[in-house]
C-alpha cells in the first residue's frame, strides 16, 4: 500500500530529529510469518541493525485456528529465537494490526496472547517490546465498532488519510524510546518443535537438470524450478515439510505434494488478481498447518515428490485440494508450477535436552 504506514514512519522520525539512515524491507505481502521465518534467514548482518519490526498479525489470523496455531506458535517462536541468536542486542517490535471485521476479534485476542506469552518469555534475554495498535485504535475509538471502522480502506488495510497517519505515528513514538540493558542465556523454547532450527531449501540450488525460471520486479527477484507434467521432482529432506514458496502466475497449473507417510496435496497455483497481466507474479506460500508438531510420530528422513497437475487430471485429484488464498485453476493447459523454497524440520539434535526429545 503506497504511502504506506512504513514510508510514513520514516518521515515522523526524521521531523523527530531521529531519522532512519538505512531500512530494509523484508516484507511480502499476503503471507504469514512462515514467510517471514524464510526471509528473515536470508538476511546477513543482522546484527548490524538496531531495530526491527514484525508485523503478521492480520495475515497469521488464518492460522489462528485449533488446527493450525501450534503451527504459528512453532513459527513466530522461531523466527524470535531466530533473531535473538543472531542480533542480541536488536531491539525487536512486535506490531499488532486487526482487521476491520467484528468477527475476526477472537482470532486477533488468540495473536495477541501468543505475543504476549512469547515477549513475556524471552523479556530477560532480548530487547522485545509489543506495539499493540488494534488496542490503541479501539481504545481511542472506545470500542465503539462504527468509529472503529472509519480508519479502514477495506477489511485489511487502514486508509490513507486516518488510518495511516495515526499508525505512522504510534509507531514512530514506540521507535524512538531508548534500548534497556538485558542479559541472561537463551531459554529453551517454549514450544519444543519451535521452528528456528527448521531448515530451508532452495530449489534451484538443488534441483540438477531441471529447468528454471527468475522472476523479477521493483522489489523481488527469486528463482524457481519449473515442474512439468510428466516428470516428477523427487527429493530427500530430513524431517516432516512445514511449507513451500512458490510463485503465482495467471496461468500456472496446481501443484501436487506426495510426502512420503503423508497424505498428498493438491494446491492451485494460479491467482485471480493476475488474469491477463502476462509476466506478473505473486509470491505465495503454503503451510502444511493441520500437523501437531508437539505429538508428531514420523520425524525421521523421507521422500517428497513435486508435480504439475495437467488441467484434465483435476477432477481425479480433487480429494486432495486444499484450496487457499483464493487461487484458481490457472487458464488453458497453464505452465509451472514454479516452486522456490522447501522448509522442513529434522529431528532434534540428541545432546539438546529433554524437552526438545519431545518433538
Amino acid at each position: 500500500m503506497s504511502p504506506g504506514y512504513v514510508g510514513q514512519v520514516r518521515t515522523k522520525l526524521s521531523q523527530s530529529g531521529r531519522p532512519i539512515t538505512h531500512l530494509k524491507n523484508i516484507s511480502v505481502g499476503a503471507n504469514t510469518c512462515l514467510m517471514g521465518l524464510e526471509n528473515i534467514r536470508k538476511v546477513t548482518k543482522l546484527e548490524n541493525f538496531d531495530k526491527i519490526i514484525i508485523e503478521f498479525a492480520i495475515n497469521d489470523l488464518s492460522l489462528a485456528t485449533p488446527d493450525a496455531y501450534e503451527t504459528w506458535q512453532c513459527a513466530y517462536e522461531g523466527i524470535l529465537r531466530y533473531i535473538l541468536r543472531k542480533a542480541p542486542s536488536i531491539q525487536v517490535y512486535n506490531l499488532i494490526l486487526g482487521r476491520r471485521a467484528e468477527r475476526k476479534r477472537h482470532a486477533t485476542e488468540l495473536i495477541r496472547r501468543g505475543i504476549e506469552e512469547l515477549s513475556k518469555y524471552y523479556g530477560n534475554i532480548g530487547n522485545i517490546s509489543i506495539i499493540d495498535f488494534d488496542l490503541e485504535l479501539r481504545s481511542f475509538t472506545n470500542n465503539n465498532h462504527d468509529e472503529y471502522v472509519n480508519y479502514y480502506k477495506d477489511d485489511a488495510h487502514y486508509n490513507l488519510d486516518r488510518g495511516v497517519p495515526m499508525l505512522a505515528s504510534f509507531v514512530a513514538n514506540c521507535l524512538i524510546l531508548d534500548r534497556y540493558i538485558v542479559s541472561g542465556n537463551m531459554p529453551r523454547p517454549l514450544r519444543a518443535c519451535s521452528f528456528d532450527r527448521a531448515k530451508i531449501l532452495q530449489l534451484p540450488k538443488v534441483a540438477d537438470g531441471m529447468a528454471m525460471r527468475e522472476f523479477e520486479n521493483s522489489r523481488f527477484n527469486r528463482s524457481a524450478v519449473i515442474l512439468e507434467t510428466d516428470k516428477k521432482f523427487i527429493l530427500k529432506i530430513q524431517g516432516p515439510l512445514v511449507y513451500i514458496s512458490y510463485l503465482a502466475t495467471f496461468d500456472a497449473r496446481p501443484l501436487l505434494v506426495e510426502e512420503e507417510g503423508e497424505r498428498p496435496v493438491m494446491l492451485l497455483t494460479s491467482h485471480p488478481d493476475l488474469e491477463d497481466k502476462e509476466g506478473k507474479f505473486l509470491i505465495k506460500s503454503f503451510a502444511f498447518e493441520w500437523k501437531e508438531w508437539s505429538a508428531i510420530k514420523n520425524r525421521g528422513p523421507r521422500y517428497v515428490k513435486l508435480s504439475a497437475v495437467d488441467p484434465d487430471a483435476i477432477p481425479s485429484l480433487s480429494p486432495y485440494l486444499v484450496e487457499r488464498y483464493n487461487a484458481v485453476r490457472g487458464v488453458g493447459s497453464g505452465s509451472g508450477p514454479y516452486v522456490s523454497t522447501l522448509m522442513y524440520l529434522p529431528p532434534p539434535k540428541k545432546d539438546t535436552g529433554s524437552k526438545l526429545k519431545e518433538c
